[in-house]
């Protein structure tokens, strides 16, 4: 018993002295403790998927910022130990557990670098079997790297012991006190330097251009090259706070853990972001509009309907197929998925798009069915980039046009908006822009890179993509507004104007100032900002918008009133024919719609914490369990009128990973997801060959 309480007086005494020593390079710790959170979860895994297909150019710069991410978190932890507890450490510290201290001040700035490499590490090893070549590499160089930092006092001695000339003050300290800036040797004052000047040119570089400052790094970098610039500042504020503002102390003190005369200065940032976010003028994440000179009337429900009849193709039995697709969220997973299937179906029954009335879509689904629709608008789609599918599967114009659209790292711009702009404005509100505008704009420009006219989604608004003459299938796109709880439908139609069918939702278009509209690319934002990759969108009257799957992921409700209205209007005329478009690869055949109720499925028990989490996990599982329960009556409704309904899914296979979530997608998943479309494994292959005949008339 004896033995044991020593052991653990001894457990404790460490931890103390380890503390005493993490509190001064606080920031430095705390960074890569935040990083390892955010990048080692199942989000920030996402960031380096597409890493290995990226290019060298990518990967060297990958490299690169997880070498300054792991040099600044040692430079920046040793340089303050150093102005804390001084240089000649037998002098500040007689205390009887010095040599302990001393091994542990020597080591913590070592093991902080080596946490930086180890992160980007495992970030690697987790994203898949194709990079375990950069891992390794990072490995190697993480070994090499903290080799380097143990050699590096003997090497600087040696170096320095007889230094004359300018080399003397580039490496030795000056004279004064020794726990001032001024008295560090001119190489650690230029590194410090650099590493201000080089935040400062990257913030604003992200400021003025963010699309452009992330697809030149890339998005495995992104977040390193971030954390790396934090470092500096952060780590000079707590400098700041140690002496309570002032340049310095009168005097060493007596123990290193006597912190008397600082304030605790990351708990003030916290209160002072906290504080500014209760000022909505200061608020820099309102939804982006278009000023319109003469802002075309929107179609009502009826006379869009009417001109759906007047222009759809007869199928031999002389009637219309009355088509309405219902595309579920998730990340651009979702959007590329839609494309695939939308494309691949337009490819073989031309008269699809003229069948079509309208896509109700949720996040990556909205994004997916927004590229359909304008490209259904284009009068021709030949200038388009030819460089999807090789593969080997046989991939049409249309859903190569769209592919090639999304084929894009979106995520990147976003990130490095949050990362420099957006972070900033937390604490100096002074009108930075948002990721949400970085991730907008990164859509517009997709555009451009496939071959399309640059300005086709930045330059007008949303209702110009009917203007062209052809018939456009009309989008309903779903997004919900934080204050109700409601869904918030941005669409071409009018959906005020008939408040019977579209029941308790709201007309996006009545929370825009008059004479504006929304670019297609904040349209599609509106349904997709997804949980903290995009903030919250702040309309006209103050209130907020968010993800539509925050209400119903598969935006098969308003799919669903739009089907019963046609179905009710247009009359016998018509044939209702549903499609619903479903992205999760977690979800089994069983989940989905079917016409005859099914034994509870065999869910996993989720024991931990059951007591706290029951209720959380029970909102969100009936979150996908409502969404469910949409498509089943979405189903029910075109079969129960005589019509057809079609389940388009992507499932999992064995040997590959399943397609990321957030807004950037690996070469192998786009593949695999064209494969899927055509493989019988997921019953693709036979729902496409009866919805081309039900199209086609046979």
């Amino acid at each position: 018993m004896r033995r044991s309480l020593a052991a653990f007086a001894a457990a404790w005494q460490f931890l103390r002295d380890a503390a005493t020593v993490l509190r001064p390079c606080r920031f430095s710790a705390l960074v890569v403790a935040a990083g390892a959170a955010l990048l080692l979860s199942p989000q920030g895994l996402e960031l380096t998927v597409r890493l290995p297909s990226e290019g060298l150019a990518k990967a060297v710069w990958f490299d690169v910022c997880v070498f300054l991410w792991a040099f600044q978190s040692w430079y920046w932890a040793r340089l303050v130990l150093d102005l804390t507890f001084g240089p000649d450490r037998d002098a500040s510290l007689p205390l009887p557990r010095f040599d302990r201290l001393k091994k542990i001040i020597l080591q913590t700035p070592r093991a902080l670098a080596a946490g930086s490499y180890l992160v980007a590490l495992a970030a690697c090893l987790l994203a898949g079997k194709s990079a375990w070549v950069i891992g390794l590499t990072l490995a190697i160089e993480g070994i090499l790297f903290y080799a380097f930092l143990v050699l590096r006092v003997g090497i600087v001695k040696k170096i320095a012991g007889d230094a004359q000339g300018w080399r003397r003050p580039l490496l030795l300290r000056r004279d004064g006190d020794p726990r001032t800036l001024r008295a560090l040797p001119l190489l650690s004052l230029l590194i410090l330097g650099a590493t201000i000047v080089c935040a400062a040119a990257l913030t604003v570089w992200s400021c003025v251009d963010a699309v452009g400052f992330g697809w030149y790094f890339g998005s495995a970098a992104v977040p390193f090259l971030g954390f790396s610039m934090l470092v500096p500042g952060g780590s000079l504020l707590v400098l700041w706070a140690r002496d309570g503002g002032r340049s310095r102390l009168a005097e060493y003190p007596a123990d290193p853990a006597d912190t008397r005369g600082g304030y605790p200065v990351i708990s003030l940032l916290l209160l002072v972001a906290l504080v500014f976010s209760f000022f909505p003028s200061l608020d820099n994440h309102r939804v982006r509009t278009i000023p319109v000179s003469e802002p075309g009337p929107r179609a009502g429900l009826e006379a869009f309907l009417e001109r759906w009849r007047e222009q759809a193709p007869r199928t031999p039995d002389g009637r219309a197929n009355f088509v309405v697709v219902s595309a579920e969220g998730g990340g651009l997973r979702a959007a590329f998925w839609t494309v695939t299937v939308l494309g691949a179906v337009q490819d073989e029954a031309p008269q699809f798009s003229r069948q079509v009335a309208a896509i109700s879509g949720v996040s990556g689904g909205s994004l997916g069915a927004a590229v359909f629709t304008t490209l259904a608008g284009q009068r021709s789609i030949a200038q388009a980039r030819r460089d999807c599918g090789a593969g080997g599967v046989p991939v049409g114009p249309y859903q190569c046009a769209g592919q090639t659209v999304l084929s894009q790292d979106f995520l990147a711009p976003a990130v490095a908006a949050l990362l420099f702009p957006d972070l900033m404005h937390r604490f100096a509100p002074l009108g930075f822009p948002d990721r949400a505008k970085a991730l907008e704009q990164g859509w517009e420009r997709a555009w451009s890179l496939a071959g399309f006219p640059g300005g086709i989604w930045r330059d007008r608004g949303l209702g110009a993509l009917w203007t062209g003459g052809a018939f456009v299938p009309a989008l309903l796109l779903n997004g919900t507004h934080v204050e109700s709880g409601r869904r918030v439908i941005t669409s071409n139609l009018d959906i005020s104007a008939s408040p019977g069918v579209f029941r308790d939702a709201y007309d996006f278009h009545r929370f825009l100032p008059a004479g504006s509209d929304v670019r297609p690319s904040t349209a599609v934002h509106n349904s997709a900002r997804f949980t903290f990759v995009s903030p919250a969108g702040t309309l006209a009257d103050g209130t907020h918008l968010v993800d539509g799957g925050y209400f119903e992921n598969f935006g098969a409700v308003t799919a669903r009133e739009l089907l019963e209205a046609g179905i009710d209007r247009l009359g016998r005329g018509v044939r209702p024919v549903a499609v619903l478009i479903s992205n999760d690869p977690e979800l089994r055949e069983g989940d989905l719609p079917s016409k005859a109720p099914r034994e509870p499925r065999g869910a996993q028990p989720q024991t931990w914490a059951g007591e706290v989490l029951s209720p959380l996990r029970a909102l969100l599982h009936s979150r996908e369990a409502r969404g469910l329960l949409a498509a089943s009556e979405l189903r029910a409704t075109a079969e129960r009128n005589g019509g057809s309904y079609f389940q388009f899914r992507l499932c999992q296979e064995s040997g590959r990973s399943d397609p990321a979530l957030g807004w950037v997608l690996s070469e192998e998943s786009e593949e695999g997801m064209r494969e899927q479309l055509r493989s019988n494994a997921c019953g693709n292959a036979e729902q496409l060959r009866s919805l081309l005949a039900v199209l086609k008339g046979a």
